[in-house]
């Protein structure tokens, strides 16, 4: 439970206080059906006020959906946690990165294993990255004996617990639907973007014009474009972007590993109050290094949020939502 967001423990508890009135009446006591808002009085009057009054709202918003709709939001739900921390599948947006290192610490008989049940390119690039040479009868199975069916299966389990797949994430949104490569394509544009609301209160066109010049050509045409789209930013946006230009700027720091640095930290504030299967799913989509630091600035950004006063949690919480709006908007874009 502790890693799941508030919306998600209310709905969890929802859902548990129904099985449980369920398993009651097919235990042979006779139960009426109670509504929602009914048994979060009888069950969970002692908790916390915030808490009781988030159950009380999600309560009467189920209560009036159609029978057959709340019958298909338990479902959904207690399926999600019985499947919970145990993946039935390889995702296809994993970064074959994250595969690699963990492979890596594996014997060879293991690594052929993993190897002969993966999509055949897949498993050419991760040999590759391990630099290893198989035989090809040996990755297909053709050749030794066959391996007892249980230890596969342990093997198996072992392997995809270092995962998280899409169908594990409670309401995914569209930035959580996102591939590897559209993951890492929002990365840099949102950094650009953000670059370029920051360079707004350069007045002067001398200034901008070296500013931009310390960019690749490609980068500063881009922030240029940018500039010219983002005309109506209010000031108090582009004092923000720039407060976070400047505490991410670095002497030594080359202008594509500062736009990186920044995406990664743009990205850090969307997942703020996500469970953390969410925060795992998108971690794995990106490189390992970039995952560690990506991870760091989510920790950053959620301690700021928790420690901050009321305006700095209000602005947080804009920020998380303008960002969530964009990945939207640009995941659907590149769809087309």
């Amino acid at each position: 439970m502790k890693n799941l967001s508030q919306a998600e423990k209310t709905d969890v508890l929802l859902t548990l206080a129904l099985a449980f009135e369920k398993k009651f009446s097919e235990a042979g006591e006779t139960v009426q059906a109670k509504p929602l808002a009914q048994l979060v009085e009888s069950n969970f009057s002692t908790m916390p006020a915030e808490q009781l009054e988030a159950l009380r709202s999600r309560a009467a918003f189920l209560d009036e959906l159609p029978a057959e709709n709340l019958t298909l939001w338990q479902s959904v739900w207690l399926d999600k946690l019985r499947r919970r921390g145990k993946a039935m599948r390889l995702d296809e947006n994993i970064n074959p990165a994250h595969i690699v290192n963990v492979l890596s610490r594996e014997p060879r008989a293991i690594q052929v294993l993993i190897l002969r049940n993966l999509p055949a390119d897949l498993s050419r690039r991760i040999a590759l990255y391990l630099d290893l040479s198989y035989e090809a009868d040996e990755i297909s199975g053709q050749n030794g004996n066959p391996i007892n069916a249980e230890i596969v299966a342990h093997i198996r389990k072992t392997f995809l617990a270092n995962f998280v797949a899409l169908e594990d994430i409670s309401e995914p949104n569209d930035l959580d639907r996102s591939s590897v490569a559209e993951i890492t394509n929002f990365v840099r544009q949102i950094s650009l973007r953000e670059m370029a609301i920051a360079c707004r209160g350069i007045s002067s066109k001398e200034t901008l014009a070296a500013f931009l010049n310390r960019f690749e050509e490609e980068d500063a045409r881009e922030i240029a474009k940018y500039l010219t789209e983002l005309e109506k930013v209010r000031p108090f946006w582009v004092a923000q972007a720039d407060e976070l230009v400047r505490q991410t700027w670095r002497t030594d720091l080359q202008a594509d590993k500062l736009l990186q640095k920044l995406g990664l930290k743009l990205l850090a504030i969307a997942f703020v109050q996500r469970d953390q299967t969410a925060k795992d799913y998108t971690s794995q989509k990106l490189s390992t290094r970039d995952s560690r630091r990506w991870k760091k600035f989510v920790k950053e950004y959620e301690k700021q949020f928790q420690s901050g006063t009321a305006e700095e949690k209000i602005v947080l919480e804009k920020r998380r939502k303008m960002l969530e709006k964009l990945a939207a908007k640009f995941i659907q874009t590149e769809k087309l």
